[in-house]
């Protein structure tokens, strides 16, 4: 619509130059005649087309002022939004500016944290090292001990060899002193087996007469010995009292005048 109002306008503009240069011409020119109509045509048309572009551009404006008016709201209702959620953000910017400042500070006491198990950390290390020191001494230490456990394995070798030995030797006195008591054992046999013949022929003896039984008695007596109570019993003479074959202060242990009682 306002390319009709400006072709209107420029209608005008024609008419008006057009009866213009009329004017000028006729002062050269006292015959010349105003062609009416093409001025009138251009002036009369220019006009209705300014007239009714204008009145549409008007109309045109008029709906684009209202659009730009819906749109100013829209973009003010935006705005107020904007500043709302704008104020919102702004709080939690605050929020987390104070959240920043507290993380700072935990921030700072983490450090001094950190910087207290680095302090600890340096002295577990140096403890580690002492005793690392250490374990190498006792492992030296523990060396020497083998050493030494190792000499005595072997001295303790040598000796086992030598209780073997004795061992073997003391094997072979027992056998001997085994034998000693068995031949000691046979000749007490025989020593009782020749006393309980002489307790006989005493007792014989001393049936015929008591004088001769008196006189048979003590040679006998002088004959006749027990080593000890058990021959005695097994010669079947225990008890024996003073004066009788065999009796002797070694069988009488409490001197009452029997013995193995």
């Amino acid at each position: 619509m306002i390319f009709i109002a400006l072709l209107g306008f420029l209608a005008i503009i024609f008419s008006i130059l057009y009866i213009i240069v009329h004017f000028i011409k006729k002062i050269k020119d006292k015959q010349r005649v105003l062609s009416k109509k093409i001025f009138y045509t251009a002036l009369l048309g220019g006009f209705s087309l300014f007239i009714l572009g204008v009145a549409f551009a008007d109309t045109d404006e008029l709906a684009q002022i209202n659009e730009l008016e819906k749109q100013n709201q829209s973009l003010s209702d935006e705005n107020d939004t904007l500043k709302l959620e704008n104020k919102k953000l702004k709080s939690k910017v605050t929020d987390y500016e104070n959240e920043k400042e507290e993380l700072k500070t935990k921030g700072i006491q983490f450090e001094k944290k950190i910087e207290s198990l680095e302090k600890k950390k340096k002295s577990l290390e140096d403890e580690k090292n002492t005793l690392e020191e250490k374990v190498a001494e006792l492992n030296n230490k523990n060396a020497d001990l083998d050493n030494k456990i190792a000499k005595l394995t072997e001295t303790n070798t040598d000796l086992d060899e030598k209780v073997d030995k004795l061992t073997q030797t003391n094997t072979d006195l027992n056998n001997k002193v085994a034998n000693l008591e068995t031949e000691l054992t046979s000749a007490n046999s025989k020593v009782t087996s020749v006393e309980a013949s002489a307790q006989t022929t005493s007792q014989s003896t001393s049936n015929n007469s008591t004088k001769s039984s008196t006189s048979s008695s003590g040679n006998t007596s002088s004959n006749v010995y027990y080593k000890n109570c058990t021959a005695a019993r097994e010669a079947g003479a225990a008890p024996v009292h003073r004066g009788d074959p065999g009796y002797g202060p070694h069988l009488d242990r409490d001197g009452d005048g029997i013995g193995c009682e």
